[in-house]
């Protein structure tokens, strides 16, 4: 039942991140916001001026109708012309907040004069909108613009848009909105775990956050907000921040991962071969700091980003190795881990897609949302699983613990045993070997001094009171018929031994009927003797009442001693004696309550088979 809650849970779930997904796609897709305009592209070989490529750009017969141009890697700069149709005032917007270079330039008299110049090499003051996109407004009456574009050594998209000017601010507050559900969800997926580190004090919660924080600065960055708000005056920043932010989040996954497939009390996964991986990281991630790669030299360049690729593709099968061998032994929490991966695995394939010069409308929506939405589903899967996480560790330490206790029970179980067959072993010899040479003895002795009446009796008193004590001692070990005859048989003759002494009157109500095993018997024996001796040491009492039932249908045995003494303030006055009493029972699993006053002391043990391997013979 349980496993079939979870997979709806699970399904649910995904409905609704599905849902999340749609919404997202078509606030920020709907059409009535902004028109898709026919452009015309051409890759600069040959450095060309503006006059002569836009020359080369209306001679073109092939267009493109949905504005979207994606060429993927390239190694040179683009010419593109837009088509502009009479309309109201409108915006320009070329959605890819990450070109290096952008010029603008209006055509007048077939003549390429430039208007606008931006891009992630100049401050962000630069930009005419406060907004991380490049926007620029159309001037009236015009046929059309020609852009520049410098993404030269990268891949490049060019999604261009035509926004009127009444529309722009829900085309934006859309947009906004967007980055407002991711935001929003991460700092509450941060907070949440942060509680959670603050109150179990598990390091794993911290480098969860580091990774969430890492990953939600690399979105920020990618959608330009970083270059808007935190580094706007530092372009240099605008191109190392998301291989910074990308390195750190790879830094901290993997700490993440192998803290995530070993518990709190146990040392993590792989601990030489991930601190190599994450030093050689840490090395990227400083490289990245003190150097500009996107000013370097173009050998330098390849370089670096080739080792970084190198090693965010060797961390990912890092993780993906934790995964496959955790699998069989935390097979649930493992499936978690699982499906964040593949969760992110899914929207990073797409975006890797897209940048093979694939022309379709979804591209633009993968390429600004699709890591956020990837990393959006990781984050929160791996949230929820680390819960699971403790609920499985939880489980596998109560189970450890409780087959520890089953052992050491056993352990003890065997100890007594052998103490007990000791004892046993201990007692026939005193009893047999020793007692039957002292019989001897006297008997011999009794022969020989016939003639001396008077050490003749001495003698015999004498040896008769070792013989009486040497079996009391052998009885008190381990009364030597009591596995033949059993517990009743030896409470009666015990209880007739202590009348005998005229210390006190001991009665004897006992209804057992089975047998149980020998620890039992031997347990509520010395138990019984124990008692019996306290009171005769300490409680001054005339009568002593014992009585011993059983009840077969819950299988407990039920033992209550009472005397007439003077009694003692129970935890308070506990002698040694007591205390063995009550090793014993805890020993049996059973329970004990003492009630004493003045009166008399009224003594009830309780063992339970429920507590305890309590069977019926």
């Amino acid at each position: 039942m349980r496993k079939n809650n979870k997979l709806v849970a699970i399904f649910i779930s995904l409905l609704l991140f599905a849902g999340l997904v749609y919404s997202i796609f078509t606030i920020t897709q709907t059409k009535n916001n902004y028109q898709e305009p026919v452009i015309f592209v051409f890759a600069d070989k040959q450095k060309l001026t503006p006059a002569n490529a836009f020359d080369s750009l209306i001679a073109q017969k092939d267009s493109i109708v949905n504005g979207f141009f994606n060429p993927g890697y390239s190694q040179y700069k683009w010419w593109v012309y837009v088509k502009i149709s009479n309309q109201p005032a409108s915006y320009l917007q070329v959605g890819n907040p990450h070109i290096n270079k952008i010029r603008i330039y209006s055509i007048k008299s077939n003549e390429p004069i430039l208007v606008y110049e931006s891009g992630d090499y100049f401050k962000f003051k630069k930009r005419t909108l406060n907004d991380p996109d490049f926007w620029f407004q159309i001037p009236p009456q015009a046929k059309g613009l020609l852009i520049e574009v410098d993404k030269k050594g990268e891949s490049l998209e060019l999604p261009i848009r035509v926004v009127a000017e009444k529309e722009m601010t829900q085309y934006l507050s859309n947009q906004k909105m967007a980055y407002g559900i991711f935001i929003g969800w991460m700092i509450f997926l941060v907070l949440l775990n942060f509680f959670l580190w603050a109150s179990l004090r598990d390091n794993i919660h911290l480098f969860y956050i580091l990774f969430v924080s890492s990953s939600a600065l690399w979105v920020i960055a990618n959608w330009g907000l970083g270059f808007q708000y935190f580094w706007p005056n530092y372009p240099e920043m605008a191109s190392k921040a998301r291989p910074l932010f990308s390195t750190s989040s790879f830094i901290f996954i993997l700490e993440l991962s192998r803290r995530y497939f070993a518990s709190i009390e146990k040392k993590p996964l792989y601990n030489s071969f991930t601190r190599i991986l994450q030093l050689l990281l840490l090395l990227l991630f400083g490289t990245f700091v003190i150097s500009d790669i996107a000013l370097a030299n173009e050998g330098i360049r390849y370089f670096t980003l080739s080792a970084a690729n190198i090693l965010w593709l060797v961390s990912t099968l890092t993780v993906l190795f934790f995964i496959i061998t955790s699998y069989k032994k935390a097979k649930a929490i493992s499936l978690f881990f699982l499906a964040a991966f593949m969760a992110l695995a899914i929207f990073i394939f797409l975006i890797i897609l897209s940048q093979y010069n694939v022309q379709e409308n979804w591209v633009f929506f993968i390429n600004k949302y699709g890591s956020a939405i990837g990393i959006l589903a990781n984050s929160t899967i791996l949230s929820f699983g680390l819960t699971q996480r403790y609920n499985y560790y939880k489980k596998e330490r109560e189970q450890a613990q409780q087959e520890l206790t089953i052992e050491r029970s056993m352990q003890a179980d065997r100890l007594i045993q052998a103490q007990e067959e000791e004892r046993s072993r201990l007692a026939r010899e005193l009893h047999d070997g020793l007692g039957g040479l002292l019989g001897s003895i006297r008997i011999g002795a009794f022969n020989k001094l016939k003639q001396d009446a008077l050490n003749q009796s001495w003698l015999d008193a004498q040896l008769s009171e070792a013989i009486e004590d040497l079996r009391n001692i052998a009885h008190d070990l381990m009364p030597v018929n009591l596995p033949e005859k059993g517990l009743v048989a030896i409470l009666e003759k015990t209880v007739a031994r202590w009348n005998l002494s005229n210390e006190f009157t001991t009665h004897l109500n006992c209804t057992i009927n089975n047998r149980y095993p020998l620890a039992v018997e031997a347990g509520l024996y010395r138990i019984v003797s124990e008692l019996i001796y306290n009171v005769k040491k300490h409680a001054h009492a005339t009568e002593v009442y014992i009585s011993l039932w059983e009840e077969t249908s819950n299988q407990t045995i039920t033992l209550l001693v009472e005397d007439n003494g003077t009694g003692f303030i129970s935890n308070q006055s506990e002698g040694i004696g007591l205390k063995n009493i009550r090793y014993r029972v805890e020993y049996l699993g059973g329970k004990i309550l003492i009630d004493s006053n003045l009166k008399g002391t009224s003594i009830v043990i309780e063992i339970s088979g429920s507590q305890n391997s309590l069977h019926a013979q």
